[in-house]
């Protein structure tokens, strides 16, 4: 996961005290659903006792992205998953439920037909890890002591270049961890994760963005200051900041990354409130980013040039984030616990965070 990685991996280690080492069975494709919140559902106002509205609490976070991707049934041939690592379950001790594991990943993406450069692509890889606590009628479990988790990440195509300057284009990866834990500790962190080094200290003259697309960059910067700044001094933020990151981990973080933690008693009730509007207004404007450069690459401004892997900063960058995740992600010792060491591992290095 993203966040303040010490932080993520003492309140994961402290959840697998209550699952029971590799008890894991052997995977199922049924366990994986595609369920439709329905519109009834998502404009329900919680009740003040959050407990009672975490129905399939993240499941909508999961399908609203992936539904930008025109992602159906029918999108299996795009699959990169092994289907060995498509889903998993695992017996929560004491219960009759399951911690359902279903993982997502594709390399090919729905075009428009009227496209003129049809094999073109600005995303090269989106990818989903969920989890998601079920009762024995595989309805999601509403209770503080539940595992609900959703990693989800895009990543951009790393040969783009200027066709006028040639000038290598380094777009940011997104990446979005939201992690409930058993005791009621929820961890949020959503970013458009740089991967050229970039001004941290100063969003405001962070170049992020390529400079043609500046004005998306402005409207992260709105939006972020909407969720993790208050009007003014006296004035708390929607999200408190969750905390100092890791030194190690600053590489990979841009100004813009929204970082929470929620524990109080209302935590559900903003998780399916504040912090899903949240999470649609990061997953739009990347989508929105993603169609500029498409549009771009179509109209010619940009254009994709494979080979040159020493020289290309923007390959090197991608290789040295994936590196970096598969050596210190936390929620290894979760996986490990949940599915045993091999399915873990293999999903790990194979599809959350595969070499380039």
């Amino acid at each position: 996961m993203m966040p303040s990685i010490a932080v993520a991996a003492a309140l994961m280690s402290a959840a697998l005290l209550l699952l029971p080492a590799h008890s894991f069975a052997p995977p199922t494709s049924s366990l994986c659903y595609r369920s439709k919140v329905s519109p009834q559902l998502q404009q329900l106002k919680p009740k003040k006792s959050s407990y009672t509205t975490s129905l399939h609490l993240y499941n909508k976070f999961h399908e609203y992205a992936w539904d930008k991707l025109h992602y159906n049934d029918e999108s299996s041939y795009a699959s990169t998953v092994p289907d060995n690592l498509k889903t998993n379950k695992s017996p929560v001790k004491g219960s009759d439920n399951n911690v359902v594991a279903c993982i997502r990943s594709m390399s090919e993406f729905r075009k428009s037909d009227t496209t003129s450069n049809n094999n073109v692509e600005a995303l090269r890889l989106v990818r989903s890890a969920f989890l998601e606590t079920q009762t024995e009628s595989s309805e999601a479990l509403k209770s503080p002591m539940a595992i609900h988790v959703l990693n989800f990440v895009m990543f951009p195509t790393t040969h783009i270049r200027d066709a006028s300057s040639g000038a290598p284009v380094g777009l940011p990866i997104f990446g979005a961890d939201i992690v409930s834990l058993p005791g009621n500790k929820h961890l949020v962190a959503l970013d458009f994760q740089p991967v050229l080094p970039i001004n941290n200290d100063d969003e405001s003259s962070a170049n992020l963005f390529p400079e043609q697309y500046s004005h998306l960059e402005s409207k992260l910067l709105a939006i972020h200051r909407k969720y993790q700044k208050g009007s003014d001094e006296a004035t708390e933020p929607l999200l408190a900041w969750g905390g100092d990151i890791p030194p190690q981990a600053l590489r990979w973080f841009s100004p813009y990354a929204l970082w929470t933690r929620l524990s109080d008693e209302n935590a559900i009730q903003t998780v399916s409130t504040t912090v899903w509007d949240a999470y649609r207004e990061y997953v739009d404007l990347y989508f929105e980013l993603m169609d500029a450069v498409q549009e771009d690459l179509d109209d010619g401004k940009l254009e994709i040039i494979p080979g040159d892997e020493k020289n290309n900063a923007v390959l090197s960058g991608q290789r040295e984030y994936l590196e970096y995740r598969r050596i210190n992600d936390p929620a290894r010792p979760m996986l490990q616990r949940l599915y045993g060491k091999d399915w873990a591992e293999e999903l790990i290095d194979g599809v959350l965070f595969p070499t380039l």
